[in-house]
């Protein structure tokens, strides 16, 4: 009873397990894993074969003369598919040509002695002390050829090498109480618990094999993450350059256009045209301009800006000194709730800030007004800036121009939501989840 239990137990572990193994092959794409999972299933399929009385089958002769014919040839297919495991797990082509080259002719012979089994079988010819003798003398051929992988340090190799001991010394122990059985078939071990010893040790070897299929998993998570770390680290490292860059020869340049044309107006004896002053104007406003945008843009590039502490006090140093030297009085307010350590991608910042940059711009240009205030708030994970005047609202519909769908489409890019309308001058009001 305690043997039908055992071998039953190692049917379904040996059906579940090969179906894992077969998931595995699916998503990992391993050719080892499809080995593998076809080594267990043949498992299954051979103690169906080789212990009929645990199944019930022993009261159908037919079924049972079919088993026996299928038996042996099944056990050498075993064989062939754990070593196809075997070379490709441990991956020998690559770490060792010559004992590739062994277990390619191991591959040979056993495919060879299944075909010779399954036709002895089928024409009932006498071959059993052939097949002892024969199994007695691979079963040393294989432990060498196994404990030889020792020397080739191949990650997770032990594992599996171990286990493959294991069940060739499960499986000496059952061919011994096999030969026993078959001189006296009344002996102290029945048939299905001669298989025991083995079915023992495979049941090590699968467990063996799943702790390093677990640790292989977790290690390439592990290196994928590692790689991805690298990557941003990469991209940080570029982006850096291309601050350092944007800031030394780019703004240095822009400078220096200013400067120039600064000096083609403002030098001494020199009496320029009305003409060539207004180049030289729009020349320095335009370079005055193109530096501020690069700012912008070098600011959003920096991750040491990403914090939404750090956003709100760039756009209030922003309205500060654009409002220095008007008519309008500046006020900002921002939500004292907001966490210290909250974060906005640098996309968020740049077009968030773009947009308060336009509304600020339109109200000093456009508004009427002579107050502008801008409020910064977070509630439920989402983040909203708010900018507001007292001017003559949304009377003029042209007041915003293109300058509207841009904004629109600012938020669009970073799936915020948009609104402005008048309440006692322009209120608009941007929201992002964060």
């Amino acid at each position: 009873m305690s043997s039908t239990m055992v071998i039953l137990f190692f049917e379904s572990v040996g059906i579940f397990m090969c179906l894992y193994f077969l998931l595995q092959f699916i998503i990992l794409r391993k050719s080892e894993y499809l080995y593998y999972s076809i080594y267990l299933l043949l498992l299954v399929l051979y103690y169906m074969c080789a212990t009929p009385e645990v199944f019930s089958f022993n009261n159908n002769p037919s079924i049972v003369a079919t088993l026996e014919i299928l038996k042996r040839p099944i056990q050498f297919l075993i064989s062939v598919f754990y070593t196809l495991f075997i070379i490709h797990y441990l991956n020998l082509e690559k770490q060792s040509r010559p004992l590739y080259r062994i277990f390619r002719i191991l591959l040979a012979l056993y495919l060879v002695f299944s075909f010779i089994c399954l036709f002895a079988n089928i024409f009932k010819l006498p071959y059993d002390t052939a097949y002892y003798l024969g199994s007695m003398v691979l079963f040393p051929v294989q432990l060498y050829m196994v404990t030889a992988l020792f020397k080739y340090k191949v990650p997770y190799g032990k594992f599996v090498i171990w286990g493959s001991i294991n069940v060739i010394i499960g499986s000496i122990f059952t061919l011994l109480l096999g030969i026993q059985n078959a001189k006296y078939p009344t002996g102290f071990v029945s048939n299905a618990g001669s298989y025991i010893p083995v079915i023992i040790c495979i049941l090590t070897d699968i467990f063996l094999f799943t702790i390093a299929l677990q640790r292989k998993i977790a290690d390439n998570e592990k290196s994928l993450i590692n790689v991805a770390l690298a990557r941003q680290q990469a991209i940080a490292n570029e982006r850096e350059r291309i601050i350092a860059d944007l800031h030394d020869d780019v703004g240095g340049g822009l400078s220096s256009i200013r400067m120039w044309s600064d000096l083609m107006v403002l030098k001494e004896g020199n009496n320029p045209t009305i003409e060539e002053a207004g180049f030289a104007s729009k020349i320095s406003a335009t370079a005055k301009d193109i530096s501020q945008r690069m700012n912008t843009i070098i600011w959003s590039l920096n991750t040491e800006n990403d914090t939404v502490q750090n956003f709100a006090e760039y756009v209030r140093q922003h309205g500060v000194n654009f409002f220095e030297n008007s008519t309008i009085l500046f006020q900002y307010y921002l939500d004292a709730h907001i966490p210290k350590d909250l974060t906005l991608s640098g996309r968020q910042r740049k077009n968030l800030f773009l947009i308060a940059k336009e509304s600020l711009h339109n109200i000093l240009k456009h508004s009427g007004g002579n107050m502008a205030e801008v409020s910064i708030d977070y509630n439920n994970q989402y983040l909203s800036l708010t900018i507001k005047d007292n001017g003559m609202g949304l009377q003029n519909g042209n007041t915003f121009g293109n300058g509207l769908k841009n904004m629109q489409k600012r938020m669009s890019e970073i799936k915020g939501s948009f609104d402005i309308h008048s309440n006692n001058g322009t209120v608009i009001q941007v929201s992002v989840p964060l």
